[in-house]
């Protein structure tokens, strides 16, 4: 007998349905879930409000559920401070994030980017990517978010990390007639300026002809005006400074700026002829669109005639830390003008019948996904050399780097030369259908509860082509005013520095003048010139794959005596992936002749068996404990399996003229990797949980993967059929690996001290993240390469992140504030020549507020508050000496500088709810 309540969230734009029953996670397939599908007459209908309800309704989640999930529900959604959903992932415990352009980008669970994410339980990607960003997901206009940290049979496969499953809502969720929206204007503090956003969703049921039908649309469209500004230093020249010191040989000023905007539809229709027999179509369509404006200053610090007020970093004469340099080699700079547009589309249909103890779902879908992007980008230059005066390190708050040019006329058009024109354009399609029926049988037996089973198929086309050109004018020295550009000195950034630090501004063409005028640009660098650059051969690739997955699973149920019990699952997946890998490839023949574009056609096959073992142990009504033991596969991307690959043209330089070829002078190439292998690894779980109230809990869960096969970029070293060095660059499988950690999370309501309207959450996971990973380390004796292994930590990995909030409600007024906090984390590992360069980004912290007050009942306005500590993200450089161009050497001379000092958006929103 399982109970469906329906709760409404007053306050919020929808319901929440939960399922106070064993296997709660099977709920997140495209079936719809019990509480959709239980007749009306059993609706028990409890109307409720505010953050107290929403705490107990992810309790409810996690403590229901034989997996270790998370989950954020909707009345939380939409009292958060968060446009999109990737920002509200962020403070689900586990779940690290990479901010910029004003929202959180890349998303890592328990350390990594390797999940699955899926919406109402079927696949869900955009263009040529196996998966969507959640940012694409407006917070205004879903359901729940659930992170599946362990996995079950029954779920689509999901990757090392787990599966991020976003769930609408339906009609069914709603007792009756309900319209919801909310309107808001959002002002972005870095780009100084103003942006509307809004969404509505109407949804009803009726009785037709004994049984019931529903329909809901929901639209919503969010908008920003970002700005991002950093300062950074760059690689390392060794000796060139004053008396041999080392110092940064680039300085640079950089400023993304874009007008981002993402209009969503979605729609579901629901009919229940009969009781037990249910119907549902639903639809999504997602767009994206973004204008991208990335302009740059750089001021070469090397090949001056000399150095003056020289300072050296303290305790390190062999550092310079800032100084005077006369007449560098030059400052030069780039002003792009980029447009990107995705378009995603998925339709379903299915439905469910149940009679006695058997269900049997169904679901079939199509999703279409196309994205187009163009690049133009113009090169200038200063017309003379300059004095730069730079410190590498400012005591400025947040030190970083910082030039300035003394005597210098930002705004004099005769002071700038005209260098190049830069274009590209992209094209990327995916297209599949994927078709799913499961069943599950509900036993009378004393200790198996339900069998369970089922197929899945898809069928998945992936397409890119990629072109671009350059027109090289460095010897022209054109000056601005002959360029068919508008000029303009924009308004500087780095709000919030204090003081503000050397030159931020300066005349540079505006994004509108180069994207309106491509025609001309094409004419003025090559006259008759027309049209986009074409599609490269070798930059463009297909890929279809066939995938097939089976499950058997059953649930148990065994009375430990008293109040006591263990439950959970046990089930085995097979899953088979059918791969048609197309490109083309440069190819050098034996005999030394001319290259040739050569088309190439793979075959792969991917197979594997997923075991899943989940037990939750209820020791009291309020104790509980898990143990889980998963497999799991993350198959490649389809970009790093492409079938294509390029040679770059030889160095102009002539050294490959030379003979013999000087060492270090080679050529370059990169490509995909149709031969890469899935990611595979071993999960161990355990988790100890306890419920004081219905609002509050705490729990505590460890976890250790065991994993091989982690893809990353490398470079090996090779030899062309005519003797030239190759130095070739492609993702490549890495060893054995682990990651092991813990998280501790909590939250509750004040009831027991007396302080019932203020309440508690917070969470802190530790990660420690580790493979082993080959490098090249050139040629041997006998000419093959030397390849050598590294254990290091995995890139973008915190060892520790947390999240905190309190908040108040009480009246109307409803208040939070939340803290998140990521300690530093890898984000380069490179090597060149004998050194080894590792940047590292400084611990960020974000802090923000929510604020609502209901002015009527269905009438809520409210306020948000983003970024308010304004930190700005930073990053350290070092360069380490190595040995055999892999392996540091033990007491190695070690260079560290400030390498990016960015300032990110902070926003400010004032808007209003309504339901009815």
């Amino acid at each position: 007998m399982r109970l469906r309540t329906l709760i409404r969230c007053s306050g919020s734009v929808a319901a929440i349905a939960l399922v106070a029953a064993p296997a709660w996670a099977q709920e997140t397939t495209p079936a719809a879930p019990d509480a959709q599908e239980a007749p009306a007459t059993q609706t028990e209908e409890i109307v409720i409000s505010g953050y107290r309800q929403s705490l107990e309704s992810q309790q409810n989640i996690r403590r229901n559920s034989t997996q270790i999930v998370d989950a954020i529900v909707a009345e939380d959604i939409g009292k958060l401070p968060d446009i999109a959903v990737s920002d509200t992932a962020a403070r689900i415990p586990g779940v690290q994030v990479e901010r910029s352009g004003g929202e959180a980008g890349r998303v890592l669970v328990r350390g990594l980017p390797d999940f699955v994410t899926t919406y109402n339980g079927r696949e869900i990607f955009t263009a040529e990517t196996r998966s969507v960003a959640l940012q694409d997901f407006p917070s205004g206009a879903i359901g729940a978010i659930e992170v599946f940290k362990t996995s079950t049979a029954n779920l689509v496969e999901p990757g090392l990390a787990g599966l991020i499953n976003v769930r609408s809502r339906r009609p069914f969720d709603f007792a009756d007639f309900h319209v919801a929206g909310s309107a808001w204007m959002t002002y972005t503090y870095q780009a100084r300026d103003y942006n509307p956003n809004g969404n509505i969703m109407v949804s009803d049921r009726w009785d037709i002809g004994g049984g019931e039908i529903g329909a809901l649309l929901g639209l919503s469209y969010t908008s920003m005006h970002y700005r991002d500004s950093t300062r950074s230093n760059t690689d390392f020249v060794a000796g060139g400074g004053p008396g041999g010191t080392q110092f940064p040989d680039i300085q640079r000023v950089t400023y993304d700026e874009g007008d981002r905007e993402r209009p969503s539809v979605n729609g579901a229709i629901q009919w229940r002829p009969s009781p037990g027999l249910e119907f549902y179509v639903e639809g999504l369509y997602q767009g994206f669109r973004n204008k991208l404006s990335s302009r740059e200053m750089e001021a070469a610090l090397w090949g001056g005639s000399g150095f003056s007020n020289v300072v050296t970093v303290p305790d390190r004469p062999d550092l310079l830390e800032s100084a005077t340099v006369t007449n560098p080699r030059r400052v030069q700079g780039y002003q792009g003008g980029t447009y990107n547009r995705t378009d995603t589309y998925q339709i379903a249909a299915g439905g469910s019948f149940e009679t006695g103890g058997l269900k049997i779902t169904a679901d079939i879908a199509r999703t279409d996904s196309t994205f187009t992007g163009s690049t133009a980008s113009v090169d200038y230059a200063f017309a003379s050399p300059q004095t730069i005066e730079f410190d590498t390190n400012a005591d400025r708050g947040d030190g970083g780097a910082v030039f300035s040019i003394p005597g210098f006329d930002a705004s004099d058009p005769a002071n700038y030369i005209y260098r190049g024109f830069y274009e590209e354009a992209q094209r990327a399609e995916g297209k599949d259908w994927q078709a799913r029926i499961d069943a599950v049988y509900e036993t009378e037996m004393p200790w198996i509860k339900a069998f369970e089973a089922g197929v899945r198929y898809t069928d998945r086309d992936a397409h890119r082509e990629y072109g671009n050109r350059y027109f090289d004018r460095e010897g022209d020295r054109r000056p601005f005013s002959a360029v068919p550009l508008t000029y303009e000195l924009f308004e500087p950034g780095f709000r919030g520095a204090n003081p503000q630090p050397g030159i931020l501004t300066w005349l540079s063409p505006t994004y509108d003048s180069i994207r309106a005028n491509l025609a001309e640009l094409r004419e003025f660098n090559q006259p008759g010139l027309t049209g986009a650059p074409p599609a490269d051969p070798q930059q463009t690739w297909d890929a279809n794959e066939k995938h097939f997955a089976a499950y058997g699973q059953l649930r148990y149920e065994i009375p430990l005596g008293g109040e006591a019990s263990i439950d959970g699952t046990i089930g085995l997946r097979y899953a088979r992936s059918d791969l048609d890998l197309s490109g083309t490839r440069f190819v050098l023949p034996a005999d030394g002749g001319p290259g040739v574009q050569t088309p190439t056609v793979v075959e792969r096959k991917f197979e594997a068996w997923l075991p899943n073992f989940n037990a939750r142990i209820r020791f009291t009504p309020k104790i509980q404990a898990r143990l889980a033991f998963t497999e799991t596969q993350t198959r490649p991307n389809f970009t790093d399996l492409r079938a294509s690959g390029t040679l770059d043209r030889p160095n102009t330089n002539g050294c490959l003229e030379l003979n013999p070829i000087p060492a270090g002078c080679y050529r370059t190439g990169n490509g995909g990797n149709p031969f890469l292998n899935p990611l595979t690894s071993r999960n161990y779980d355990a988790a100890l949980e306890y419920y004081f109230s219905r609002n509050g809990f705490v729990s505590v869960s460890v976890f250790h993967r065991d994993m091989n096969g982690f893809i990353e970029g490398n470079t090996f070293t090779g030899t062309l059929p005519d003797g030239t060095p190759l130095r070739l660059s492609s993702p490549v499988n890495a060893g054995k690996g682990r990651i092991r950690g813990f998280e501790i999370q909590g939250s509750t309501f004040l009831d027991f001290i007396g302080l019932p309207q203020f309440g508690l959450q917070g969470n802190l996971t530790n990660l420690d993240a580790r493979s082993d990973f080959n490098y090249d380390d050139g040629l041997q004796p006998d000419g093959s390469p030397l390849i050598r292994t590294v254990n290091r930590e995995l890139l973008f990995v915190s060892d520790w992140s947390a999240n905190a909030a309190v908040f108040y409600e009480a009246n109307g007024l409803s208040a939070r504030l939340a803290y998140n906090w990521r300690s530093e984390f890898p984000l380069t590992y490179q090597r060149r020549g004998d050194h080894l360069y590792t940047e590292e980004a400084d611990p960020v912290q974000r802090l923000d507020l929510s604020v609502s007050y209901d002015v009527m009942p269905a009438v809520t306005v409210f306020g948000d508050w983003t970024n308010i500590l304004g930190d700005p993200f930073s990053s350290t450089l070092t360069r380490t000496n190595t040995v055999n161009n892999a392996l540091p050497v033990e007491g190695a001379f070690t260079a560290t500088y400030p390498r990016v000092v960015r300032y990110e958006e902070s926003t400010l929103t004032v808007g209003v709810r309504f339901r009815f």
